[in-house]
């Protein structure tokens, strides 16, 4: 039998479609077996808990833990001691807007974005997206790793990046970070990823840097933040990470060091930019190794929800690659500092959460 050399051709070029197409989806699927996941079950975990008092009984002040870099919300501050009195308090009467009447879990689709700090048991990134379910336009907003609000594990009013560490032997601290967002929002939280500094630097690194863009040579130097240069730049994951972390910056202005207001605002606005950017650049791959490496780091350094698989993860954030910021509906959290008496700084929230959410959705 004669073998015309325009079939061999042919049979070696299918040949080595298929060898790729497979070898593709042998990495796509590692991938997609590499992804780690945690217990998720708040309506479970709210059971164990047992019942509540929502914040109407009495409770015990907690100090909360120093965190590193603290950095009180605008300039005005009030000790606590003007909410709790002394002894018992009532956390309901002391901070209402705390608490949030509950919201029917059909109208929103839910997510929460997590970044924690190198011991993984405190959020310092906390952000809830929103998807109504008649459609219309996602909501975005940033939620202070320090606000206070009802901690159902202590009993009591706690910084909410807290809820991180869990309830021993009752919920995983996916759980408890649901619960605790729940409680303030009035929102059930349906999915819930996160990521630590060194995932989201690696991350960033696999996407090919992100743009910063700075008036003057900028630095802090708690979180290791360095910028030569004014203008903007495309910056690598380690600088990415010290931009989105910084609460102490200084510009270099006629030779000096000068300090910059460091608010959470900003630091908000820095880390929701960062998220487009990075949507952006999921929609732009250029080749299915690109796409298969970008999906393989995610895989190594994403921690998702037990309730959420990988995939149904990738297809969700697919769905909003390229997404704009002015297609989002995006609004900031208010609230009040107060010291504590032991120096701790935290956000008491000064309206309630569904007030500011009927600002940006109608619905």
């Amino acid at each position: 039998m004669v073998f015309h050399p325009w079939k061999a051709g042919l049979a070696v070029v299918l040949g080595i479609l298929l060898g790729v197409t497979a070898f593709y989806a042998f990495e796509l699927h590692t991938a997609l077996e590499a992804v780690a996941v945690e217990q998720f079950d708040p309506a479970s975990a709210r059971a164990a808990l047992g019942p509540s008092s929502g914040g109407t009984g009495a409770a015990v002040f907690v100090e909360p833990e120093a965190l590193d870099g603290e950095s009180p919300l605008g300039s005005e501050m009030a000790d606590i001691r003007e909410l709790l009195g002394s002894g018992s308090f009532v956390p309901r009467d002391v901070s209402p807007y705390s608490f949030g009447d509950p919201i029917p879990d059909e109208a929103f689709e839910s997510y929460i974005l997590l970044g924690t700090d190198a011991s993984g048991f405190l959020a310092d990134v906390i952000i809830l997206a929103l998807q109504p379910a008649g459609g219309g336009r996602p909501i975005m907003v940033s939620l202070p790793r320090d606000l206070y609000v009802w901690n159902e594990c202590q009993e009591t009013l706690t910084r909410l990046n807290t809820g991180l560490g869990g309830c021993s032997g009752m919920a995983s601290g996916m759980e408890m970070m649901a619960i605790m967002i729940e409680d303030y929002t009035g929102i059930p939280i349906d999915h819930m990823a996160r990521t630590t500094f060194s995932g989201f630097s690696r991350m960033v690194d696999a996407m090919g840097g992100v743009t910063v863009c700075v008036d003057s040579p900028t630095r802090d130097t708690k979180s290791g933040l360095r910028i030569r240069d004014a203008g903007c730049a495309n910056a690598d994951g380690r600088t990415a990470l010290a931009w989105v972390r910084s609460r102490h910056p200084e510009e270099r202005v006629n030779g000096k060091w000068v300090a910059r207001s460091g608010s959470d605002y900003t630091r908000q606005r820095r880390q929701q930019d960062v998220l487009f950017q990075l949507a952006g650049k999921m929609a732009n791959y250029a080749t299915p190794a690109s796409l298969t490496s970008r999906l393989s780091v995610m895989a190594e350094t994403v921690r998702l929800d037990s309730s959420w698989s990988f995939a149904s993860a990738i297809s969700a954030a697919w769905r909003y690659r390229g997404i704009s910021e002015s297609s989002v509906a995006r609004f900031s959290i208010d609230a009040r500092s107060y010291r504590t008496p032991g120096g701790a700084s935290v956000l008491v929230p000064t309206r309630y959460f569904s007030d500011q959410l009927a600002e940006v959705y109608s619905g």
